[in-house]
C-alpha cells in the first residue's frame, strides 16, 4: 500500500485517537477522590482549612473539596459519611452536645490549637461595674446594654451555652440578638463608635481581640468551661482510607500568635493571600507534618 494512502492515514488517526482516549482514561482512573473537608465561616476555621488544603495538595497531590455549612449540619453530614472531616470541633464544652450525639460514628484525628469562649465586653466598660456574668443582673448594667447579647448564628454550640447561662444566672430582661459573625462584629463596631456599651459572644483565637480591646467576663458557674481544644474530627473509617491525610491532621498545628496574625492579615488583604504567604514562608514546618521517623509517610502505590 502506498505510504500516502488515505486509508493508512485514517487508520493512524484512529489508533492515535484510541491512544489518547486510553491515556485520558488511565489518568482519570489514577486521579484520587477528593477529600471533602467541611468548614464553618469562622475566621480561624477559614485560615486553618485553607492552610491544610494547600499542604495536602502541595505534598500529597491530594485533591480537596471544601464544603461550607453551619456546625450542626457539618456534624450530621460527617456522621452520615457525606463529608470526610471537619477541623473545628471545640471540646470539651462548646460542641459537646453534637459530639456526644454522633461520637460513635466519628474519629478524633487530634488537637490543632486551643481556644476559649465566653461573654465579653469592651475594656472601656468599667470592671468595677461589670466583672462577671453575675453583674449583668444589675439594673443599670442591663439598661446600658439595652438588654442585648450580640451573638453569631442561631443554634451553634456557643449559642446554646449562652441560653443555658441566661437560665443559670437568671438574666431576666436580656435577649440574644443573633446574626452572622460579621453582623455581630459590625454592631459591636457601631456601638463603640457611639460610646455605647456592648455585650458579645466572643471566642478566641479571633481577630476581634486584635482590632478592639475586649475582655472576657468571669464565669463563676463555669457554664462556658475553661480552655477549649479545637479538634480535627473525621468520619468513621477515614484514617484507613486516607492514612496520609489522617497522619497530617494528627500532626497539624498552628501557633496561636500566628493564627491571630493571619486572621488580621486576611482582613486587610484576603484569606487566600495571607495563607499563600504564610505557607511559602513555613514550608519546612509543613513538610515535617507529613514525615514519620525521619521519612515521609506514604501508602499510595506508584
Amino acid at each position: 500500500m502506498n505510504a500516502r494512502s488515505p486509508y493508512r492515514k485514517k487508520a493512524c488517526a484512529c489508533l492515535f485517537g484510541f491512544a489518547l482516549g486510553a491515556s485520558a482514561a488511565l489518568a482519570q482512573a489514577a486521579e484520587p477522590e477528593p477529600v471533602r473537608i467541611g468548614w464553618v465561616n469562622w475566621s480561624d476555621t477559614e485560615i486553618t482549612v485553607k492552610l491544610a488544603s494547600t499542604a495536602l495538595q502541595e505534598h500529597l497531590k491530594q485533591p480537596v473539596k471544601l464544603v461550607m455549612a453551619d456546625i450542626g449540619i457539618q456534624f450530621q453530614a460527617l456522621a452520615n459519611g457525606n463529608i470526610d472531616l471537619i477541623p473545628m470541633v471545640w471540646l470539651p464544652s462548646t460542641h459537646k452536645a453534637f459530639y456526644d450525639k454522633y461520637k460513635d460514628r466519628l474519629e478524633d484525628l487530634g488537637v490543632l490549637y486551643e481556644g476559649r469562649i465566653g461573654m465579653a465586653v469592651p475594656t472601656s466598660v468599667p470592671i468595677s461595674e461589670v466583672a462577671s456574668v453575675e453583674d449583668l443582673n444589675k439594673p443599670q448594667v442591663r439598661e446600658k446594654l439595652d438588654g442585648k447579647i450580640l451573638t453569631s448564628e442561631v443554634g451553634n454550640g456557643q449559642y446554646k451555652l449562652t441560653v443555658k447561662a441566661m437560665e443559670e444566672y437568671k438574666l431576666d430582661g436580656y435577649k440574644l440578638v443573633a446574626s452572622s459573625e460579621t453582623g455581630m462584629l459590625n454592631e459591636l463596631d457601631r456601638n463603640l463608635k457611639r460610646d455605647k456599651w456592648s455585650l458579645v459572644n466572643a471566642w478566641s483565637p479571633h481577630w476581634m481581640f486584635s482590632k478592639w480591646s475586649l475582655r472576657y467576663l468571669d464565669d463563676p458557674k463555669h457554664i462556658f468551661g475553661g480552655a477549649e481544644q479545637i479538634h480535627a474530627m473525621a468520619r468513621k473509617g477515614f484514617s484507613q482510607q486516607y492514612p496520609e491525610v489522617a497522619y497530617f491532621f494528627a500532626h497539624y498545628s498552628i501557633p496561636l500568635a500566628d493564627l491571630e496574625a493571619l486572621m488580621m492579615q486576611a482582613r486587610q488583604t484576603s484569606s487566600d493571600q495571607a495563607v499563600a504567604a504564610y505557607y511559602a514562608a513555613n514550608k519546612p514546618r509543613f513538610e515535617a507534618m507529613f514525615e514519620q521517623g525521619g521519612q515521609r509517610v506514604s501508602t499510595r502505590q506508584p
